[in-house]
């Protein structure tokens, strides 16, 4: 029987969300439905459409799951305005 190689493999995809929150909990979930537990996000940038210019996040962590609890409502986005 042969032995497995291990290869690493880079994956560069765009997600469309309304605000840094939406774009790391999406990019967390794409994470999160690869088989394993050894991929990981390595950099999030906005880049507009037809722009040359692009802003990388400072926070790339998964953002926490807001809860029922009436403290946490500031996490999530239709709250932000």
């Amino acid at each position: 029987m042969s032995k497995l190689k291990r290869y690493a493999v880079v994956i560069d995809t765009y997600v469309y969300a309304e605000n840094d929150y939406m774009a790391r909990k999406k990019a967390h979930n794409i994470k999160r439905e690869i088989v394993g537990n050894h991929s990981r996000v390595i950099e999030i940038a906005e880049c507009p459409f037809a722009s040359l210019n692009t802003r990388k996040l400072e926070n790339i962590n998964e953002p926490p799951s807001p809860t029922n609890c009436e403290e946490d409502v500031h996490l999530l986005p239709e709250y932000w305005e």
